[in-house]
């Protein structure tokens, strides 16, 4: 089970739990260096607040709204204790367990070269293990995955769906920069590329969109504005996943927008938007890899019907009884950052 509480404003979850849950049957557990994270992470501030002149006032000051929310909703549950259910005792000063582990899966070929591409495939029955091209991936119970592009999603996808998770690669000036001076990186795309998806051909009638939004202010519009109403769906609300050290301190501090947040949003766009949709945080240790983020499979349950069908799409690790796409769909089952414990 990987939320270990929950009340009317948050959720704490584990998302190594979760991940150990899934693959207990076979006595494999994810790496636990990927989340040794016993210190905030060294960021350094942008010295100029150009965002800031070139965002409308109100968008600036619903920025600060949502930096407060999620700041004041954290001291509530630090101040109940709440985060000591998760939380161990940090003797180590440093995040260098964690970036030590992250130096090792960089420099193995078999994780960053060996990327199944181009494939279809599935697992129908229990959690396994399949050996694809000389490497060993783990793949979850009932699970289907393509590695293909996203703008090829219409030849291969013609289900509906109650739920569809996206976590789009959204332009970003720092990545462009990154990728042009030293070609490191991931491919980005514009909103438009992202509008044109075809969502609103694979949504069941009762079906909701959840997306993996930035902080960014022309996103977020764009997002709710133009991309939601072009998949029919409407804009019901927003939750906020705050990432902590395993001491329980946000992994950087919070501070006035548009610098770096310990935070990302979540945007939730429903067929049928219920009465109430209150704003909500999730509290979890994040992975040391980018954009590893925690499954939301066991929080969005009330909100789905007894056996959904969902898909993620940008897909990087498989979930069970799900259908997941993505180019770098596998990259997270690879026996890399596994381990595998002797059964008894």
């Amino acid at each position: 089970m990987s939320i270990l509480y929950q009340d009317d404003d948050a959720f704490v979850v584990s998302h190594k739990k979760y991940i150990d849950s899934v693959y207990e049957e076979i006595g494999y557990q994810i790496h636990p260096d990927l989340f040794n994270i016993p210190v905030p992470y060294k960021l350094l501030q942008p010295k100029k607040q150009t965002d800031i002149n070139a965002t409308p006032c109100k968008s600036f000051e619903e920025l600060c709204r949502e930096v407060q929310f999620v700041e004041d909703t954290y001291k509530k549950l630090k101040d109940k204790s709440i985060l000591n259910t998760f939380c161990s005792e940090c003797e180590e000063q440093l995040n260098t367990v964690a970036l030590q582990f992250l130096k090792y899966l960089r420099s193995n070929k078999n994780w960053i070269e060996n990327l199944v591409k181009n494939a279809f495939g599935a697992n129908i029955g229990k959690v396994t293990v399949k050996t694809i091209d000389e490497n060993n991936y783990l793949f979850p119970e009932d699970s289907k995955f393509y590695s293909k592009d996203i703008n090829e999603i219409h030849n291969h996808l013609d289900a509906k769906y109650d739920l569809i998770i996206l976590d789009p690669p959204w332009w970003n000036k720092f990545i462009h920069r990154k990728r042009k001076a030293t070609g490191d990186g991931y491919q980005m795309m514009y909103n438009n590329d992202i509008k044109s998806i075809p969502i609103e051909n694979m949504l069941n009638e009762n079906g909701i969109v959840v997306v993996w939004c930035t902080n960014s202010t022309q996103h977020f519009s764009c997002l709710t504005k133009e991309i939601f109403p072009k998949w029919q769906v409407t804009f019901t609300g927003k939750w906020f996943w705050l990432k902590v050290t395993s001491c329980g301190e946000p992994v950087c501090q919070f501070s006035v927008p548009p610098r770096k947040q310990p935070f990302e949003k979540i945007i939730f766009g429903f067929k049928k938007p219920p009465k109430e949709f209150p704003s909500k945080l999730i509290i979890s240790i994040p992975s040391i890899i980018d954009s590893h983020k925690p499954p939301l499979v066991e929080i969005l349950k009330p909100y789905l019907p007894e056996k959904p069908h969902c898909l993620e799409l940008f897909a990087r690790y498989l979930l069970p009884g799900w259908t997941s796409y993505g180019n770098e769909v596998l990259k997270l089952q690879h026996e890399s950052i596994y381990v595998n414990k002797p059964q008894l």
